[in-house]
């Protein structure tokens, strides 16, 4: 039995490495993503866009936030001197600007929010711009593999595998 599983392990080597004998020699290369979108202007002005509005939304949270605060002050301070129906408005006037801010930061910063769908509009177009530039360097150059730096886990790699420089061109030349 286990002189079969070597006669079978060894066909195996040998067929691989007759293979690999006739393939054409691979040719790979790796990105740095993040220095690509660093060094492009679109994705700057994309990315301050997005800062801008968020900072917007930030002051509006910002505010309600002060809002509430001031009414939960003025409800504590004033809440013997009220009557039951005047406290009992207050609290729900409380409670629907409470919602309102919840509703706001979910609607904002939450999964799908405005925040991340102005993300994916704003940078849709430079990655595609940039995917495309990997691929035309790619193709000129005849890589058969391009990997990501940034997101892949190479642990080692020659210096002269990173056509990052290559794609900035690139997309400079656009």
């Amino acid at each position: 039995m286990r002189k079969t599983q070597i006669v079978v392990v060894a066909v195996g080597l040998m067929l691989g490495l007759t293979a690999a004998a006739g393939a054409k020699e691979l040719k790979l290369a790796y990105v740095d993503s993040e220095r690509i979108l660093e060094a492009n202007d679109d994705y700057k002005q994309a990315r301050q866009k997005l800062q801008d509005e968020e900072r917007q939304y930030i002051a509006r949270a910002t505010h309600l936030e002060e809002v509430l605060t001031t009414m939960a002050d003025e409800l504590r301070a004033q809440s013997l001197m009220l009557s039951p129906e005047a406290r009992q408005e207050r609290e729900q006037r409380y409670d629907s600007l409470r919602t309102e801010l919840e509703r706001f930061r979910r609607e904002t910063w939450g999964e799908g929010g405005r925040l991340y769908s102005r993300n994916l509009e704003l940078s849709r177009p430079v990655l595609d711009k940039i995917n495309a530039a990997v691929q035309k360097v790619s193709q000129d150059y005849g890589y058969d593999f391009v990997f990501n730096a940034a997101s892949a886990d190479i642990v080692y790699a020659l210096p002269e595998y990173d056509i990052t420089d290559r794609v900035i061109d690139e997309l400079r030349k656009e």
